[in-house]
């Protein structure tokens, strides 16, 4: 039994986000109810605004390699979810009694399996799930790097350790 049921609609529309957004990474939450994806929620990657690098949780070595590159080229490589939009969703998600179940973003030029920085940056929010009372998310990714076919994995994430998560279309 899967883990999560994601329609396959959804699964659809993740792919078109990516490839809207190709070669920069896209990004958003999957939310619904019980093992069930129902809501997509767009969130704007800011990783090319000036400064965003520096905000985030990337690691030294990350950010000295983000401000070597062009706005563009930081965007094709990491993502950086706005906080109005990520506030906003939560916030719809609340409203219509929907949870927090999935965090996504795309690999336009990598495989679909958390980076380094994707697993810090994932260990650095497990405390603030909690603390924003929202459970541990399934992180998503949709590989771009055979642009014909794209690849779509999930993986549970938890104090550092990386472990597939079993999705399925509705």
């Amino acid at each position: 039994m899967a883990d999560l049921v994601i329609p396959q609609p959804i699964l659809d529309e993740l792919v078109a986000h990516a490839r809207a957004l190709d070669p920069y990474e896209c990004c958003g939450f999957l939310a619904g109810t019980g093992q069930t994806v129902s809501r997509v929620y767009r969130i704007k990657n800011i990783v090319s605004l000036e400064g965003a690098a520096d905000a985030a949780a990337f690691d030294e070595a990350k950010v000295q390699h983000l401000s070597r590159l062009t706005p563009d080229e930081r965007a094709e490589i990491a993502f950086i979810m706005d906080a109005q939009e990520m506030f906003h969703a939560v916030k719809d998600m609340r409203k219509n009694g929907l949870t927090l179940q999935v965090v996504y973003h795309s690999h336009p030029h990598d495989p679909a399996r958390p980076s380094v920085t994707d697993i810090k940056i994932a260990d650095d929010w497990e405390e603030n799930w909690a603390r924003l009372n929202l459970t541990l998310p399934i992180y998503l990714l949709i590989s771009l790097k055979d642009k014909t076919c794209p690849d779509i994995r999930a993986y549970w994430i938890k104090k550092g350790a990386v472990t597939p998560a079993r999705i399925g279309p509705a």
